[in-house]
């Protein structure tokens, strides 16, 4: 056997995990980041829960902001209004930091129970149009009036 039998097979293979390695960076400047700055926790009858967020790092222009509600009460809902989780399109957009202004209705999407509050905590997160995610924000707990 000659004595460089193996040494190109070892070598492509270490050249293509190098080469596989190096095409799965992303090359986006980091990932980008948001900052919860103030939330309505009580949401009066037919009144609004307004979130405001500080943004920056990545560009989240042309990404998705999503907002995932949690409920705390231990009772069912009596009519469900929209699923659980909501995908918001972020438009096209050249800043590198701002403020971005969240809001869900009490009459659209917040009560769902006829005769009694509701209490629940909403998770935030930025995803990128590169598919790079921010890290997830939970709301302090959020009463929902019904009554």
């Amino acid at each position: 056997m000659k004595p460089g039998y193996f040494l190109i097979p070892v070598l492509l293979i270490v050249l293509t995990a190098i080469l596989f390695a190096g095409s799965c960076t992303k090359s986006s400047g980091g990932k980008p980041t948001i900052k919860l700055e103030s939330i309505t926790t009580t949401v009066q009858p037919n009144d609004s829960m307004i979130a405001t967020f500080k943004f920056g790092g990545a560009s989240a222009s042309n990404g998705y902001f999503y907002s995932i509600r949690v409920r705390l009460n231990q009772a069912p809902v009596t009519q469900q209004a929209g699923p659980d989780t909501i995908p918001n399109p972020i438009p096209s957009f050249n800043a590198s930091s701002g403020e971005y202004r969240y809001v869900l209705d009490w009459d659209d999407y917040l009560s769902e129970t006829a005769n009694q509050n509701d209490t629940m905590v909403f998770k935030f997160f930025v995803l990128t149009a590169d598919s790079i995610s921010s890290d997830t924000i939970t709301s302090p707990q959020i009463v929902i009036i019904n009554q």
